[in-house]
């Protein structure tokens, strides 16, 4: 079940994973349009490096926090409807901001649209850039790996990422850290959001298992693969869903290259200076298994029940 060995696995030390702020980049695109006109979901995920990341534009419109400087209220549905506004008067408030910037609008949607639609951004195409600082960045198949684990989940308050990391040793122990995120939840760049707390909870002589896929990614370089990269680590990933390739049996195939394994409600796929078989294998076989559900539960309780007091002052 170990992957063959191809020049797709051979690895790059030299790299940079540039480190980017979504919600800085996107509320900057966000000043941009100007009085009179609007844009869509659409043409700011483009402007941000992706079309995937426009239900990520939705979220943040709607954390807006200051209106003023960046008019929310210009962005609408790319038929030009207005579609749907985060305010205590909803719709009717939009509308009323849009006919003060002198937009016209007839029964919900924006007259003359395609003509006051506004395309002529700035941009630093964050996601384009991300992607690029990782062209580099190839799995690294090993069999020489940690077998002690330390399992590493987030949860969140806001935009605070509540990182931990429980130790499976004699006894469990465990490593909290609280971070501000700078990116929302978008599909493919988990580690834009996720990574940085990561990187800081890892460590070097483990198997650090992540919440989040490896080498089962459409790039095959989904979150765990680039923290171990980064920190040149071993680590593996554990999923929930299927965001790409097919399952044969218990296997699952990109491209035609085994990739991960399917285990029960789970997908389990190799990060980095580990493979599919050993990642695998180091897994099922413990009784913890799946391992993420023990700083979920503690990254959970923390939320609710510690971080309200520490941030009540």
């Amino acid at each position: 079940m170990s992957l063959p060995r191809k020049n797709l696995w051979k690895w790059r030390s030299s790299l940079t994973i540039e480190k980017i702020d979504v919600y800085s980049e996107f509320y900057d695109l966000l000043a941009q349009i100007p009085e009179g006109f609007v844009s869509t979901y659409g043409d700011l995920a483009i402007q941000l490096g992706d079309i995937v990341a426009s239900r990520a534009v939705g979220e943040m419109l709607s954390e807006n926090k200051d209106p003023v400087r960046f008019p929310c209220h210009r962005v609408v549905m790319s038929d030009g409807t207005l579609g749907g506004f985060t305010h205590p008067l909803g719709v009717k408030e939009k509308v009323d901001r849009l006919k003060r910037d002198g937009v016209i609008v007839v029964n919900g949607r924006i007259e003359n649209f395609e003509k006051i639609r506004f395309r002529e951004f700035r941009s630093k195409f964050p996601l384009k850039r991300f992607r690029n600082s990782i062209k580099g960045i190839r799995f690294r198949d090993s069999d020489d790996f940690p077998t002690e684990m330390r399992a590493m989940d987030i949860s969140y308050s806001g935009r605070k990422g509540i990182g931990v990391a429980v130790d499976f040793g004699k006894e469990l122990s465990f490593e909290i850290v609280v971070r501000e995120v700078k990116s929302p939840y978008i599909p493919n760049y988990l580690y834009l959001r996720e990574g940085e707390i990561y990187e800081e909870i890892v460590e070097k002589n483990r198997m650090n298992i992540i919440d989040g896929n490896g080498i089962l990614h459409r790039e095959m370089k989904g979150v765990a693969t680039l923290v171990g990269a980064n920190r040149n680590v071993s680590t593996v990933g554990i999923a929930k869903s299927l965001l790409t390739g097919e399952v044969k049996g218990e296997k699952v195939f990109v491209d035609g290259l085994a990739v991960g394994v399917k285990c029960g409600k789970y997908y389990i796929s190799p990060g980095y200076r580990t493979n599919v078989r050993g990642s695998f294998n180091i897994l099922k076989n413990s009784r913890y298994f799946p391992h993420t559900k023990y700083p979920d539960r503690i990254s959970r309780r923390y939320r609710d029940e510690v971080l309200p007091h520490q941030y009540s002052i």
